[in-house]
Order: C-alpha cells, then sequence, then structure tokens
C-alpha cells in the first residue's frame, strides 16, 4: 500500500476520533457518550482489566467461532454433496439461528453447559452467515464447467476437489470475514449469561454502575480485536478472489426431490425437536419455573393468540423497515466504494466498527437521538443489518468476468456504464446472499431492541414475561420469532430464484 493509500483510512479513523470527542465533550446525548480523551484516560487506568478481559473473551470467541465456522463449511461441503439435502440442512440452520438469544440465553443457564454459553453463542452466531455464504461457493461453479469434466472422465471427488472446492475458498474467507465480529459479539452476549469474567461481565457491571468510560473503554477493545479480524479477514478474502477467482453467475439453491418428501421432513423435523423438548421435560422432572412444557407453551399461543400476531406483526414491520433502509444504506456504500476506491479505504474502518458494539450500547444513543419507540428500534436494525450487505457487495461489485473490464474500456465506457452494465449485474449473486443474511437476523435484532427498551412487539411480551417469571409466555415468544424467521428466510430465498430466473 502507497503512502497516499494508507493516508485515506487514516483520514477516515481521525474524522470518527474527531466526530467521538466533540459529541463527548458537549455531553450531546445526556452524557451517554463519553469523549474520546475520556475513554483513552480510563483505558490506560484499568488497562489491566481490560486486557485480561479482552483475552477470555477473545479466547471464547476463537474457540466458539472456529468451532462454527468448521460446522458451517462441513454442512456445506454436504450439500454440495448431496444436493437434495440442501433444503433441509439450510431449513434446520435457520430453525436453529432463529432462535432469540434473550430467550435461549436463560434456558442455557439451567443446563450443564452454563460455564461455555459465551462459545455456544459464538458458534451459532457464525453457523448460519458460513452455511448460506460457503453453500453458495460450492453451488457456484456453472453447469458448463461441470459438463467439461465429466466429459474429461473425471469423478466425482475430482469435480468437487479442483472444480468446487476452489469456487468456494473466496466464499470461506468472506465467512470468516463476518464470522470474527460475529463470533466476538455472540461471545460477549454470552457471558451476560453465565460468565465470571470477560468483556461481556464488564459491560454489565459498567451499564448497571453507570461508568460510562468504563463501558465505552470495553467496547472499544472489542472493536479493535473485531477491527483486526475484519483486516485479517479482508486480506484472505483478496488473495483467495485473485488465486482463484469469484464466480459471477446467479445460481439458485436447488429445490430438493419430490415435493411431498420435502414437506414430509420439513414438518418432521420440528416434530422430532418437540419430542425431544417432551421428553426433556418429562424424563428430567424439570420444573416450569424452568422449561415449560410443549402443552403449556401450546396453550398460551392458543388462549393469547391474538397478543402474539398483534405483537409479531409489530416487530416484523420494524424488521422490514430496518432491512430495507439497511440494504439500501449498505448497497450505496458499497457502489461509493467501487465507483471511489478511497471512499472504500475512508469508510472500511469505520464500517467494521458497528457490527461489533453490542446492540445494548446503542439503545441509549439511539433512545437519546429518536426518543425511546419504534425510530430507535428501526435505527438498531438499519445498523444491525447494513454490515453484511456493505462486506459482500464490496467484494461482488469486484468480481467481473475475466476480461470484460478490458472490453468495455476498449468501447470507451466511463466508470458509471462499466458500473451499471458490467459490475451491478455481475453482483447479483452477492446481493441476494447479503439479503438472506440479514433478513432473518433482522428480525431478531428488532425483538432483542424492543426487549431491551421494554416497548414494540414480541420484545415486549417477552421483556414482560421474564419480569413475571412467565416461561410459558417466554417460550411462546421464542416459538413465533423462529416462525417469523423462517418464513422471512424463506421470502428471502424465493427472492434470490426469481434473481437467477430474471438475470442468469
Amino acid at each position: 500500500m502507497t503512502m497516499r493509500g494508507a493516508l485515506v483510512p487514516t483520514g477516515g479513523l481521525a474524522v470518527l476520533a474527531g466526530v467521538w470527542e466533540a459529541v463527548g465533550r458537549t455531553r450531546a446525548f445526556g452524557g451517554s457518550i463519553p469523549s474520546l480523551s475520556a475513554v483513552v484516560g480510563a483505558i490506560g487506568d484499568n488497562h489491566q482489566l481490560l486486557l485480561s478481559a479482552t483475552a477470555t473473551t477473545a479466547a471464547e470467541a476463537a474457540v466458539g467461532g472456529a468451532i462454527g465456522l468448521a460446522l458451517g463449511v462441513l454442512l456445506a461441503a454436504v450439500t454440495a454433496w448431496f444436493p437434495r439435502s440442501h433444503g433441509h440442512v439450510v431449513r434446520s440452520v435457520v430453525f436453529v439461528n432463529a432462535i432469540p438469544v434473550v430467550a435461549v440465553g436463560p434456558m442455557l443457564m439451567s443446563l450443564p453447559v452454563r460455564p461455555a454459553i459465551p462459545q455456544v453463542f459464538a458458534a451459532l452466531f457464525v453457523l448460519f452467515s458460513t452455511v448460506s455464504t460457503v453453500g453458495d461457493g460450492f453451488r457456484a461453479p456453472v453447469e458448463s464447467g461441470r459438463d467439461l469434466f465429466v466429459v474429461l472422465g473425471a469423478g466425482a471427488v475430482q469435480r468437487f476437489a479442483r472444480l468446487q472446492v476452489p469456487a468456494a475458498v473466496p466464499f470461506v474467507a468472506d465467512a470468516l470475514r463476518l464470522g470474527i465480529p460475529a463470533a466476538l459479539l455472540g461471545a460477549i452476549l454470552g457471558e451476560w449469561f453465565g460468565a465470571n469474567s470477560g468483556l461481556g461481565v464488564l459491560m454489565v457491571s459498567a451499564m448497571r454502575n453507570v461508568q460510562y468510560e468504563l463501558l465505552w473503554s470495553a467496547c472499544s477493545m472489542a472493536v479493535l480485536v473485531s477491527l483486526f479480524g475484519y483486516v485479517a479477514g479482508t486480506l484472505a478474502e483478496r488473495a483467495a478472489s485473485r488465486f482463484f477467482g469469484r464466480p459471477t453467475t446467479v445460481s439458485a439453491a436447488p429445490t430438493g426431490g419430490s415435493r411431498l418428501v420435502d414437506a414430509g421432513l420439513a414438518v418432521l423435523v420440528p416434530v422430532i425437536l418437540v419430542a425431544c423438548w417432551q421428553w426433556w421435560v418429562s424424563a428430567g422432572n424439570v420444573a416450569s419455573v424452568v422449561a415449560p412444557s410443549p402443552n403449556e407453551v401450546a396453550n398460551r399461543l392458543w388462549h393469547e393468540g391474538g397478543s402474539f400476531l398483534r405483537a409479531a406483526g409489530v416487530t416484523l414491520t420494524i424488521s422490514a423497515a430496518g432491512l430495507a433502509l439497511g440494504t439500501a444504506l449498505g448497497l450505496i456504500l458499497a457502489v461509493a466504494s467501487t465507483l471511489f476506491p478511497y471512499v472504500k479505504s475512508f469508510l472500511s474502518p469505520m464500517a467494521v466498527l458497528i457490527p461489533t458494539i453490542p446492540i445494548a450500547v446503542f439503545i441509549p444513543v439511539m433512545g437519546s437521538i429518536l426518543g425511546y419507540g419504534k425510530g430507535a428500534i428501526v435505527a438498531s436494525c438499519v445498523l444491525m443489518s447494513f454490515f453484511p450487505v456493505f462486506v459482500i457487495m464490496v467484494s461482488g461489485l469486484a468480481a467481473r468476468p475475466p476480461g470484460s473490464d478490458d472490453l468495455f474500456r476498449i468501447y470507451g465506457s466511463n466508470r458509471f456504464v462499466t458500473l451499471g452494465r458490467l459490475a451491478f449485474p455481475s453482483s447479483l449473486p452477492s446481493l441476494f446472499l447479503a439479503l438472506r443474511l440479514s433478513a432473518a437476523n433482522c428480525v431478531l435484532t428488532a425483538i432483542a431492541a424492543e426487549w431491551l427498551m421494554d416497548t414494540g412487539g414480541l420484545g415486549r411480551i417477552l421483556s414482560d414475561a421474564q419480569v413475571a417469571i412467565d416461561n410459558a409466555s417466554t417460550w411462546a415468544v421464542a416459538v413465533v420469532a423462529i416462525v417469523m424467521s423462517v418464513l422471512v428466510y424463506r421470502v428471502a430465498v424465493a427472492g434470490e430464484r426469481w434473481g437467477a430466473a430474471r438475470w442468469t
């Protein structure tokens, strides 16, 4: 990187630092954002505590993230070997990802896995994005490439090793780049539910004692770790794309075999999970205060279904608004970064800061700016959803068929024409992938924000139920959230298939 190129991202960080210092000194948001100098001072005063907490959280995130990444790649490989399993594997992963963290945390605290909750959360946060991202990579090679390998007499193992694996490597790097901040965030949230040390514990303590400098010091340490991981992942993605190439074709997910068999399996998996749930409650004599039975949850949904549906409608509306605005923001930033490379260098260090800060830290800021209502919840969804779109679309817009740029240059096309007629059509697989990753997560982000702010839809019911120790309502919210997330994901997949039919 040239000296001039290095100055641009440094300038972006300098602008951010200047704004941060000004906001803190003027106490623009009631003191909830301390000045940068105050945070640096707090880091100096508490450096031993912060370093110890950072090391603990980073280790938890590394272990859990590695497990989630490895399991995600393995499941994606299974769908590559057995295409008909794709829908069932992805459905199961979406199902697991759709369980709200604020609901599953208290449940895990009653199980033997309590000491490993941070690692479990880190793995869960990485698993979904890895399966979705790497699965696209294994499916990326076009049929002509596969036909060529068949003509040359290559077996299934050779096709997989020499065609599909190289195509998937850049997507694995994408999963790593997205997974490092996600794993750290998962570990921090997991520490809220049963850890003795770590950045999450430190943040909770600082929030309870209104120690904003210490809170933002802990957040800053998390951001530094995530920024380092993001930079490493970006370098890995660039190297992988340069060496292996990045596919640019739109390839819809396989639909599977018999529709009757698919429908049967889609019903069978939830039935098996409910049966295991009932067995666990009955065989272990689990008290309702720990976990309700499926019958209790079903009764609650039956008798109070109207309340849950109305709350779900509120949450879904907020999620849709946040997803639309977040996608638009991420796309605008990605396009600007493609048209003007220095914009990319300027924005990237700042863009990675957003998803690494736990959502609980955003709430006081968003509440101070927009009030503690739906506007703040929508803003939280925007902040948490634009990042995957920005990251993946930056890579997608840069991935063009070999020689195509030279052809457009020969015909005198400027950068705007090249973007509209070459880069953007080539990036459509990346856009659909980003929407799939963001859609379901927007629902969970909205629920978490509603829970923290005690306002809105399903999150409000969840908050009230946990205060009243009403576990039947808590688990009912989790069931509704799972159904909503799966449906939203299916809508995103349907949109992807429409795009594949339209632009392939």
